[in-house]
């Protein structure tokens, strides 16, 4: 049988390739649109383990699971955080329909938009034998790299205050 002269064939291939698409938003339920934003920006997002992109970056997940989302920038310490569903307005409802239940539309996920500062590879594990020495190198190499280029004056700004917080909380 030749598919091009068989409409009724290539119908029931395409409502077939439908439902069976249609099985994952039942399981999982339909996308929500979900927003990932960092500082320093341009950090590769990694979605379930899936690259996804460099921030900012909108995107659509399914609304029935929990997604772990991992930031990951050169200079800086990688990032996990995650989208969980949390029930809606629609969720106290007394009567629920099926199809709705079985989309997810009782449920979105939280937060809506995951804002996410990034810590500064400078900033270290512990304060050392002398933590204003230490305090110091790390400030000096903040420097440097503000000099090289390597990272905005913004990001260098932001470097520091995560050193001087660091030694703060641990002095």
């Amino acid at each position: 049988m030749n598919l091009k002269s068989s409409p009724f064939l290539l119908s029931l291939i395409a409502v077939s390739l439908s439902l069976l698409s249609g099985c994952a938003s039942f399981e999982r339920g339909s996308p929500q649109e979900v927003v990932v934003l960092s500082f320093p920006t341009e950090a590769s997002v990694y979605i379930n383990g899936d690259a996804q992109g460099i921030t900012p970056l909108v995107v659509k997940l399914p609304r029935k699971v929990t997604h772990e989302v991992r930031l990951e920038k050169h200079g800086y310490n990688s990032a996990v955080k995650y989208f969980a569903p949390v029930p809606n307005a629609k969720s106290e409802n007394f009567i629920r329909f099926g199809l709705s239940e079985d989309l997810g539309h009782y449920v979105d996920l939280e937060p809506r938009k995951m804002k996410t500062e990034l810590k500064s590879g400078l900033v270290p594990n512990s304060t050392g034998a002398d933590p204003f020495e230490n305090m110091a190198k790390q400030a000096l190499e903040a420097d440097r790299r503000l000099e090289a280029g390597e990272i905005s004056p913004l990001e260098h700004k932001v470097i520091i205050e995560q050193i001087l917080e660091f030694f703060e909380q641990s002095i």
